[in-house]
């Protein structure tokens, strides 16, 4: 596969989704706290639980736990709000 004219292994690829993912994910964690989950995730409960739930699954994996315990506090309010 080329990118921008250069070819790149495979390896290269997956490095380069998950840098993009990561960067994604950072981006959405700021706006979440700045903006509220509402805004930041607009749609059903269950689509934001969703979210939450990779989102925590990345932050795990990379040993961020002051954002897990963050992630982990909004699933529990979402989850509430959706008992209601």
């Amino acid at each position: 596969m080329y990118i921008n004219g250069r070819k790149i292994t495979l390896e290269e690829l997956q490095e380069i989704t998950d840098k993009l993912i990561g960067s994604l994910i950072h981006d959405l964690y700021d706006a979440i706290e700045q903006d509220g989950i509402a805004e930041a995730i607009p749609g059903s409960p269950d689509k934001q639980l969703s979210i939450l739930n990779k989102m925590m699954k990345y932050y795990v994996d990379r040993e961020q736990y002051e954002k897990c315990a963050a992630i982990r506090d909004l699933i529990n309010i979402t989850k509430a709000l959706q008992n209601k």
